[in-house]
């Protein structure tokens, strides 16, 4: 195995982040998804305590998470948002990055991120409204926001957003190309996912198949749908 501080798995959301995750860890590798450490037995993909204790540093501008302490890395927020990112690679020297894109079919990505995105707040509309659950969202969109510019899905906002993160995630590595992983589009994963990442790391290359982890997402697609049907939301 390489030699590196930590990992970050800087990949846009609906970009194969959990299963990017679950294939870490299955590599020796536990990272963070949301706060959920790989490894910890969660109904969620997030842990929301500490998903609210990175929202609540990294709004006050503390961007040595103490999550970090526990584990080898982040996927997902607050790792995918640029700002956050250049201090990351600022105070954690010595790291890798890995950087799943949909750049086959991005109006896919879209369609995913909106069926996500507007399907999670109409479930936590749905749900208790205790303090902990609007903690929640509330920190959810302000890392969005950081991440596409606002927080409301819009395609062609976040389709520019897309184009100018993998621009400037290009300009981030340039110089570095050595530590960073880029698979081009997630669809690779199936045949060369475990291949591409074992080169990376460089370990020990494994038979199994690569992670498809996509469970979380079925409950706000799920809501999504049933708003369109009943006319709560237009669909594109």
């Amino acid at each position: 195995m390489r030699e590196f501080n930590k990992l970050f798995v800087i990949s846009l959301p609906r970009c194969a982040t959990v299963s990017t995750w679950s294939a870490l860890g299955k590599l020796g590798i536990p990272t963070a998804h949301l706060g959920l450490i790989y490894g910890e037995s969660s109904t969620n993909h997030y842990h929301r305590p500490r998903f609210l204790k990175m929202a609540e540093q990294a709004m006050r501008g503390d961007y040595q998470f103490e999550i970090l302490e526990k584990c080898r890395g982040l996927v997902d927020y607050p790792a995918c948002c640029p700002t956050v990112l250049r201090q990351l690679d600022t105070l954690f020297p010595n790291s890798i990055y890995i950087n799943v894109r949909r750049d086959y079919a991005i109006d896919a990505w879209l369609r995913s991120v909106e069926r996500q995105f507007v399907g999670l707040q109409l479930l936590h509309q749905q749900m208790s409204s205790s303090s902990e659950e609007r903690e929640f969202m509330r920190c959810m969109m302000y890392f969005r926001a950081m991440t596409f510019g606002q927080s409301q899905y819009n395609e062609s906002v976040f389709r520019a957003a897309y184009q100018r993160y993998q621009e400037d995630i290009d300009a981030f590595t340039s110089a570095r190309p050595n530590d960073c992983l880029s698979i081009e589009d997630l669809t690779l994963l199936a045949d060369t996912g475990y291949e591409r990442l074992c080169a990376f790391l460089e370990c020990e290359t494994t038979e199994d198949a690569f992670p498809y982890d996509n469970a979380h997402s079925l409950k706000p697609a799920m809501a999504f749908e049933q708003a369109v049907t009943a006319g709560q939301v237009g669909q594109r």
